[in-house]
């Protein structure tokens, strides 16, 4: 473990390389608790990388660090996920953390499971915090599902902070009401991140919440130049158009793209060549990514943190200005992101407030 203070504001992401070797998790954990990062993010996948199992991997590999995985609502029961999350809580003594996404509309009508809603969001978190809290659950016919009997006896006190990870404006909202914290998505805007934030607000004030009793997180990409050119590209450029392969519509209303621009970008030949052979930061080639690159305006690329550690760490402090309260450094390994992490160390910003290594809870 570091001597140095740790950095509870600062995450990473486990496992963000495709395909997912997920016996990297264990010794990047090892690595983050070394530099002192507060806590590690982990983003569901349905291939080799299922959050209750990393979690519960991370717990045992680490004394300080923070675990939030981020997974779906209606991909497992209600009591088996109130199961892992309160196992969870026990097994790490509080540092962690679940949050939930929304994802894509129209993989949940192709595997058969329900589109998420708001709806669905604000039945399934009440139905989490009441199980936790010892409730049983008779003839529940909601939003979020039926069951005649939910039940979990765990015989703690509580359960863990809940969390969402959101995108557009509505969810931002959503996460104001009825979240501890929320995962703010990669490659926003300054001025979308500060449109988040007072969102988040909004809805924290609407539902009669204290609007700083919500943690914001910041998912910064983060590109040190110390990385191959290769790597470079396929984190920054190849993974932004990813994202745009997934759900373009929200991310480039969220920053207030031209969507003239967008709409030549896709519709391109090359775009739509390298979308059909797979997740483009995955497949596409080097020179692929490299004239994809030259379509995608300078200012969408923006918000990645990039160039030397210093200007890495110069860039994460400025999310702080943004109105955030911790920042995910994305898409790079501990290991590579030692220098930013020391760099940022040595002129760390003085926070608004002192957050906890748990990812939902403030100190």
């Amino acid at each position: 473990m570091s001597t140095a203070p740790q950095l509870n504001e600062l995450g990473y992401y486990a496992v963000t390389r495709h395909p997912a070797d997920v016996r990297v998790a264990l010794p990047e954990a090892r690595t983050a608790e070394a530099l002192g990062l507060g806590s590690c993010h982990i983003g569901e996948r349905f291939t080799v990388k299922d959050a209750a199992v990393l979690s519960g991997a991370l717990a045992g590999c680490s004394e300080s660090l923070g675990i939030a995985p981020s997974t779906n609502y209606q991909t497992r029961h209600p009591s088996v996920t109130a199961t892992i999350g309160s196992t969870m809580h026990a097994l790490t003594e509080g540092r962690f953390a679940m949050a939930f996404g929304r994802g894509m509309a129209a993989y949940w009508q192709a595997i058969g499971l329900p589109v998420v809603t708001e709806a669905r969001l604000r039945d399934f978190f009440a139905i989490l915090r009441r199980l936790w809290g010892g409730e049983t659950i008779v003839d529940h016919d909601g939003p979020a599902g039926k069951w005649p009997l939910l039940r979990h006896v765990s015989g703690l006190p509580d359960g863990p902070p809940i969390g969402l990870v959101a995108v557009g404006p509505k969810t931002m909202e959503l996460a104001g009401e009825i979240a501890d914290f929320v995962v703010l998505h990669t490659f926003f805007s300054d001025e979308a991140t500060t449109s988040s934030v007072a969102a988040v607000r909004r809805g924290a004030e609407r539902a009669g919440r204290d609007p700083d009793s919500v943690r914001i997180w910041a998912c910064l990409a983060t590109v040190p130049d110390a990385l191959s050119p290769e790597d470079q590209i396929r984190r920054g450029v190849g993974r932004l158009a990813t994202y745009l392969q997934a759900y373009p519509d929200v991310l480039v209303s969220a920053n207030g793209w031209d969507r003239s621009t967008w709409d030549a970008i896709r519709q391109s030949e090359l775009f739509t060549d390298a979308a059909t052979a797979g997740p483009i930061d995955a497949s596409a080639s080097f020179d692929t990514l490299q004239r994809i690159a030259d379509m995608i305006p300078a200012d969408w690329l923006d918000s990645v943190a990039k160039g030397s550690p210093q200007d890495c760490a110069k860039t994460i402090a400025r999310q702080y200005d943004l109105g955030v309260h911790s920042v995910i450094m994305h898409g790079a390994s501990p290991h590579e992101i030692a220098p930013v992490v020391q760099a940022y160390r040595d002129a760390r910003p003085t926070l608004r407030r002192a957050v906890a290594a748990n990812p939902g809870r403030f100190a």
